[in-house]
């Protein structure tokens, strides 16, 4: 009598294939060993990767074990007729030697027509160059690939490339390529949609002229930023990020259908720099600046009739801004206090805003700066949904008299007040001019360095409320007291509510 088959046998194959791509490469061959189930699932499995990180061989020993592996896998997928998705390979390359091995992997691994495939050197001098027109004119061979990531290459290519890829989607990540290299592999892919060039380095200029490109995604690494033109008619996505402050230029080439803008960690200098570049992209509706300069004139102005979301994050220097939107709807700012001169958005009033602000470096927040504050919020009178986050440090004499607080600012739904050094005595007094003065609040988080606080109002005036401690403190007396000071500070917290 045959013994019964173990439960796992009766898995469906593709949750063995992702219980397979979860495990270790040694505990993975163990596992695939185990029934008749799981060596077809291992065979079957729709991604193949080999990843000399995770294997005992390093380098010579490292191929060889992928060779065998590769032509093994090969051989049984040719018997079956398995179809493949992905193709993953991870190397150590270091030198002429080891990327000729990886090259010849490829090569094989590519009689199989992949969807996705995924290259990456793990050396820890990614930066050298070797010849990489051996490995692209392979890569132009398959003729169902949609998807191709390099990441950590050194890529050099000479001359201009002989072929054209059916390629989709292109990913180099924290790649050394130069600017020939580059203009010489762009012009290969004229079906490209997505190009995602991921903290690369080494290129001065990068011209984009592909013409059914809809996504691109620019994250430069290095001393100076690259002059960037963009010609593509068909662009939607932009994202644009520099990992070191530098001057840079970007220029948009009838790139009409554009929507979609994010540009971080850019000088724009002059007050209308930023109005001519989205005045260059008529339907764009969607835009973010982050951590942003403004040198020398603390201000900007923005005017776009299409503009319908804006996000203004970290931006230094930034004293005074013209913001004429009118068909505005979601507005998400974080930073200090500025002033707004203009704030003109859609006519049916914001559908929802985000604040963050922050009193800077003083070290307790003064009475004046809620006076600021309430001047500042008006502008978000008409607001349907206002999200406010108070990055604030101790608690003012001041507030402790409910009298000298601003007038109330009745919009305001859902407020977090982040207060590191807040005594855990004036919590609960903290809590009370917060109620005071946002009297409509919906909901009302108040963390600490000692609590997490979160209180709801419900609509018969009743308030549900939760708290966390998050005090490191080591000595457990300590903690006691602690725990027992915010039991204390809940009650009153509560008294104060019902007042």
């Amino acid at each position: 009598m045959e013994p019964p088959s173990p439960p796992s046998s009766f898995l469906p194959e593709p949750l063995i294939h992702k219980i397979l791509a979860h495990l270790p490469p040694k505990d993975a061959i163990r596992a695939s060993a185990s029934s008749k189930t799981w060596r077809s699932a291992w065979l079957s499995s729709p991604i193949l990767s080999i990843d000399e990180t995770k294997l005992p061989f390093k380098a010579t020993h490292f191929f060889d074990y992928a060779h065998r592996s590769l032509a093994l896998w090969l051989e049984r997928c040719n018997h079956r007729g398995f179809n493949v998705h992905k193709f993953s390979l991870c190397a150590n390359i270091t030198d002429d030697q080891s990327f000729s091995r990886f090259v010849q992997l490829v090569s094989m691994a590519i009689k199989r027509d992949f969807k996705v495939i995924e290259l990456q050197s793990c050396s820890d001098e990614f930066w050298v160059l070797f010849n990489s027109t051996p490995l692209w004119l392979l890569l132009f061979e398959p003729k169902l690939l949609d998807v191709l990531s390099l990441k950590s290459f050194g890529i050099l290519i000479a001359g201009s490339l002989v072929g054209v890829s059916s390629l989709k989607k292109l990913i180099l990540s924290c790649s050394c390529i130069d600017d020939n290299s580059l203009k010489n592999l762009l012009s290969c892919f004229p079906l490209l949609e997505n190009l995602v060039l991921d903290y690369c380095f080494g290129f001065s200029e990068l011209h984009i002229s592909c013409p059914k490109l809809r996504t691109l995604e620019v994250k430069y690494y290095g001393i100076s930023a690259p002059n960037v033109v963009i010609k593509a008619e068909k662009l939607e996505s932009f994202v644009y990020i520099r990992a070191l402050n530098s001057p840079g230029v970007v220029r948009f080439l009838n790139c009409r259908l554009l929507t979609s803008l994010q540009i971080e960690r850019a000088d724009f200098g002059q007050p209308d720099a930023i109005d001519d570049y989205i005045k260059q992209i008529p339907l764009l509706e969607n835009l973010a600046l982050l951590d942003c300069g403004l040198t020398g004139t603390g201000s900007f102005v923005i005017s776009h009739s299409n503009l319908k979301s804006l996000r203004i994050q970290s931006c230094w220097g930034l004293l005074k801004a013209e913001i004429n939107t009118p068909n505005l709807c979601c507005f998400r700012y974080c930073g200090i206090i500025f002033q707004l001169s203009t704030f003109r958005y859609s006519s049916s009033g914001l559908v929802k805003a985000e604040i963050e602000l922050a009193t800077g470096s003083i070290e307790r927040t003064e009475w004046f700066w809620f006076v600021e504050l309430r001047n500042f919020l008006e502008i978000f009178s008409k607001c349907n949904a206002l999200k406010l986050h108070c990055y604030i440090h101790g608690f003012t004499e001041e507030l402790r008299d409910y009298n000298l607080l601003p007038d109330p600012f009745y919009e305001a739904k859902h407020l977090t007040i982040t207060n590191r050094k807040l005594p855990i005595a004036d919590y609960a007094r903290l809590v009370g001019a917060m109620m005071k003065l946002f009297p409509c609040v919906e909901t009302l988080v108040l963390k600490t360095e000692c609590a997490k606080i979160f209180i709801e109002f419900n609509e018969d005036g009743s308030l549900s409320l939760k708290y966390e401690e998050i005090s490191n403190m080591c000595d457990s007396d300590e903690y006691d007291r602690i725990f027992e000071s915010i039991i204390v500070v809940i009650n009153d917290i509560e008294k104060v509510s019902q007042v």
